[in-house]
């Protein structure tokens, strides 16, 4: 089996916290460049403290390859691939409503373990600051990537032990390395 945090390098908080601090200054740069279109903000949810290896690059890469399909029609602009320490990220501009890019984010979170891993953030002028829930949308809550219940519980409880999320994330990447 695969170990996808190797030849990472941890990051810290503060480190998470300025990339969060970035992200949103390129959030809000888009928006403003790209005003009355969806932007969407693509990244992973990693558990620990290594959020960038070539394995995760691969998943990562992997999935935004779906999400190009996914919005094939409507993407306007594409800020290709960004590798951070904090782990590899990128942005769409859509044309196409709030609702209907945050309803296909949302069907390609849901559509397998890969999907769950990622973050797919969508937002607009239109928004006024009001992000829509998955719930909002008559999805069902987030799944955890490990046991597909609702991931916050999964969290808060700390139900799964690190070895069982790291075993999970392994799996998953020998079976994307496998396929391609």
């Amino acid at each position: 089996m695969s170990e996808i945090f190797e030849a990472g390098q941890s990051v810290t908080l503060n480190q998470i916290l300025e990339n969060k601090e970035w992200r949103v200054y390129q959030q809000n740069k888009l928006e403003q460049q790209f005003p009355n279109k969806t932007i969407v903000s693509v990244k992973l949810n990693i558990p620990g403290e290594i959020k960038q290896s070539p394995a995760i690059e691969l998943i990562f890469k992997t999935g935004v390859n779906i999400l190009d399909r996914v919005y094939d029609d409507v993407t306007l602009a594409k800020e290709s691939y960004i590798t951070r320490i904090t782990g590899p990220e990128t942005f769409y501009v859509i044309d196409a409503s709030l609702r209907d890019t945050k309803t296909l984010a949302i069907e390609f979170e849901e559509a397998s373990k890969l999907g769950r891993l990622f973050d797919v953030d969508v937002m607009s002028t239109e928004d006024q600051g009001h992000q829509l829930s998955r719930t909002e949308l008559g999805f069902d809550v987030r799944r955890c990537f490990v046991c597909g219940e609702p991931a916050k519980v999964c969290a808060r409880t700390q139900k799964h032990a690190k070895a069982e999320m790291i075993d999970t994330l392994n799996t998953l990447y020998d079976e994307i390395e496998a396929s391609n």
